[in-house]
Formats: C-alpha cells, sequence, structure tokens
C-alpha cells in the first residue's frame, strides 16, 4: 500500500529530509507532489528510524515543505524495456527525447545491477615494470589494474604518467 506524507522535515538541495516514515527501505523511489500538482522524483539515500533521506532527482525550488506530499512507490528506481527502444534517444530517466511515441514496456527491470563478486576476479598476473622504483616496489602495477598518481602543487605529475605510459 502507498502511503503519503506531509511531514518534510528540511530540503537542502539536492537532498529532502521526510520524518514519522514507516516501511520506507534503501534504494527506494519515491514521487514529490506539489500544491500545484507537479510531480517530481527522487530516491531514498539512507532510512534512520522513522527517518528518511531522500535525493531529488530535479531541482528544489518552489518546493514548499508544509504543502508538498510525498509518496514512496514500494520498488526501486526501474526502466520499462521492449525491443521498440533499439534506435531511440532517451534521457537518463528513460524518458524519449527524440520526438518519438512513448514506450510501451513489456517488462520493467531494475537499474541498480547487483555487486560485483571480487572472489570471482581474475587474480591479477602481468607485472608492469614502469621503470620507476617507488611504483614498481612499493605499489606495483599490473595490466588491467588503475594506478593513482598522488602529486602535490608544483611537481610533476603529468611528467611522471607520460613515463609511466611509455
Amino acid at each position: 500500500m502507498i502511503k503519503e506524507y506531509k511531514t518534510i522535515h528540511e530540503i537542502a538541495s539536492p537532498l529532502m529530509v521526510v520524518d514519522h516514515v514507516e516501511g520506507v527501505t534503501y534504494d527506494e523511489l519515491a514521487e514529490l507532489e506539489l500544491p500545484n500538482g507537479e510531480v517530481r522524483r527522487c530516491k531514498v539515500l539512507s532510512v534512520e528510524g522513522d527517518r528518511a533521506v531522500l535525493q531529488l532527482f530535479d531541482s528544489a525550488l518552489g518546493i514548499n515543505l508544509a504543502e508538498s506530499k510525498v509518496r514512496f512507490l514500494g520498488h526501486p528506481l526501474e526502466l520499462g524495456v521492449s525491443e521498440d527502444m533499439l534506435g531511440r534517444v532517451f534521457n537518463g530517466m528513460g524518458d524519449p527525447i527524440d520526438g518519438g511515441p512513448a514506450i510501451i514496456a513489456e517488462e520493467h527491470r531494475d537499474i541498480n545491477g547487483l555487486p560485483m563478486n571480487p572472489a570471482a576476479r581474475a587474480y591479477p598476473a602481468e607485472f608492469i615494470q614502469t621503470g620507476v622504483s617507488t611504483i614498481d616496489g612499493l605499489n606495483t602495477l599490473v595490466r588491467g589494474q588503475k594506478l593513482p598518481i598522488f602529486s602535490c602543487s608544483g611537481l610533476p605529475r603529468a611528467a611522471l604518467a607520460a613515463q609511466i605510459a611509455r
């Protein structure tokens, strides 16, 4: 059952705090309805007791804390998919922006992927010699791995990166 709450405590764009919520879960999709009927989407970032912190996907301008309503939808952000999507252009929420008709979804898929299993990764085995003794000895570089280069202002980090690339 979808519940509506008029207990918005605070907004600090793009975050919004809603008090006295029940049954709300992390990553749940919500809709913020303004007094003029405009609906904006958001998602739950954190729940502590009966207080939820939400991230607004739209601007926080024009939101009246006392008269706006928050509706938790009970599911994460999903994308309606269909073969009709092929060759089309969409915005970040999955709405068509190419002037074509709306997509009739054959199924809805959760956009949040499963976490990667670190034990399933291939073990790094191909050492790359950079010629920089501190990197080769203390922070060895392996093919497919990212190498962070930390530096202070004025030090030759670009020259070091170019040397490693060569």
